[in-house]
This record gives structure tokens, C-alpha cells and sequence, in this order.
């Protein structure tokens, strides 16, 4: 009884570490990398032109100020009224970015954006990063 008590107890053990990989996305749709960096990943199926503000709201996520369909602040640090810093759109979308502007997430290079949040229709399995810099 005793040899079976203990590999079930091992299994059992188990469990909870399995499920918390299980229950871990593997591509989350948001990453908040740094206060200033923010990269977002569409991993669903999205309705057809929808834009990346229009995804961002539909997150749900409290991170994303838009107003009048403009990014005017993420986590919180909002555009200068100068626009000496503001918020710059990359995106893995070679169709809809320049390379010649560009930073680099995980080994990827993610072009400067040809379009603004609201004009960017998002696809499925491209991501998008928000970097905040100074002018």
C-alpha cells in the first residue's frame, strides 16, 4: 500500500504545476516590457478592418488613453504638449511599416508604423509596439 501511496502523491504533487503552464498564455496579447514600452500581440481572429485602436479598447485594458482616436498616454506618461516625447507605433506588418525607422523585441525588427492607431487595420499573428522617445 505503501508504494502505491507514494507515486500518486508524486502525481498529485504534480498537478498544479501542469495546470499553471496550461493556464499560462503563450502569447499574451499585451507585454508590458518597461513603463515605456509596450508591445501588443494579435493572437485572436479580429473582425475585418478593425483598427489598432479599436483593438486596443477592446482589450479592456486600463493601460491605453485614446482620445478622438489618438494614443495620448500608455501606463500612465502621456505625449508632451511639444511633442519633444511622445509615443512611436512599430509593427512586424512589412505591408504597413518602413524598416528604415525601426527597433528590434526578441530578435525581431518592427518597422516604424505608415499609419496612426486609428487608420492601422491590425492582423491576426502581427504585433504591434508602443515606445515612448524622445524627439
Amino acid at each position: 500500500m505503501k508504494k502505491l501511496l507514494t507515486p500518486i502523491a508524486f502525481v498529485l504533487a504534480l498537478i498544479p504545476v501542469f495546470l499553471s503552464f496550461a493556464c499560462t498564455p503563450s502569447n499574451p496579447r499585451v507585454i508590458v516590457e518597461s513603463d515605456t514600452y509596450v508591445v501588443i500581440n494579435v493572437v485572436d481572429s479580429v473582425e475585418e478592418n478593425t483598427t489598432l485602436a479599436d483593438y486596443m479598447i477592446s482589450l479592456n485594458n486600463d493601460i491605453f488613453a485614446i482620445e478622438n482616436g489618438m494614443v495620448v498616454s500608455i501606463n500612465g506618461i502621456e505625449n508632451a504638449l511639444d511633442w519633444s516625447s511622445c509615443w512611436m507605433l512599430y509593427t512586424t506588418d512589412e505591408e504597413n511599416s518602413n524598416p528604415a525607422w525601426s527597433v528590434e523585441y526578441n530578435g525581431k525588427i518592427y518597422g516604424s508604423a505608415n499609419l496612426g492607431a486609428e487608420s492601422l487595420v491590425v492582423k491576426t499573428g502581427e504585433s504591434y509596439i508602443w515606445y515612448y522617445q524622445n524627439l
